[in-house]
């Protein structure tokens, strides 16, 4: 999800550019309480369970789309200053300096996790988590898919709610 704020207005972007400000007003509000004037994050929208997972499928109901949280991993744009081109290390402190400033309800940094990718992995699938994504830490940012990131999906996977 890309997630942009202009000032006093925030506007939400799903990955098929379907636009989801609406949908997702506790993501749109945490972006006004940023410590900014504009800045363009890149992130997931999730509805968290209470034993920490993610669930997907809640994102298609009312209730769970108003309580949904935006997991902020990239930072694109900040007070006109396009960030693309620095590396994703630089980029990602930023976005921890701009969303770790103060409460901010709604949005999230998502940490990230430098060890064995494989091992890694094997942990998620075995905590029955979709999968990890892995990115290189000098990359500049590209949207698309690009030879900077790996997802990588658990075999067996079943999203919360479904059978």
């Amino acid at each position: 999800m890309i997630c942009r704020r202009e000032g006093p207005q925030a506007r939400l972007w799903s990955r098929n550019a379907l636009n989801w400000t609406q949908r997702l007003p506790r993501i749109a509000g945490g972006l006004l309480e940023l410590p900014c004037r504009s800045c363009v994050l890149d992130g997931e929208a999730v509805v968290q369970l209470p034993d920490g997972r993610d669930d997907f499928h809640a994102l298609r109901s009312a209730a769970g789309a108003r309580n949904a949280m935006l997991m902020a991993f990239d930072l694109l744009e900040l007070d006109g200053r396009d960030l693309r081109a620095l590396p994703l290390e630089e980029r990602r402190a930023e976005l921890r300096r701009l969303v770790e400033a103060g409460p901010v309800d709604g949005v999230a940094f998502v940490d990230a996790i430098d060890e064995d990718g494989e091992a890694l992995f094997r942990h998620a699938c075995r905590l029955g988590l979709e999968g990890i994504i892995s990115k290189r830490r000098d990359s500049p940012y590209r949207s698309g898919r690009s030879q900077a990131w790996l997802k990588s999906k658990c075999a067996g996977y079943v999203r919360h709610g479904e059978q």
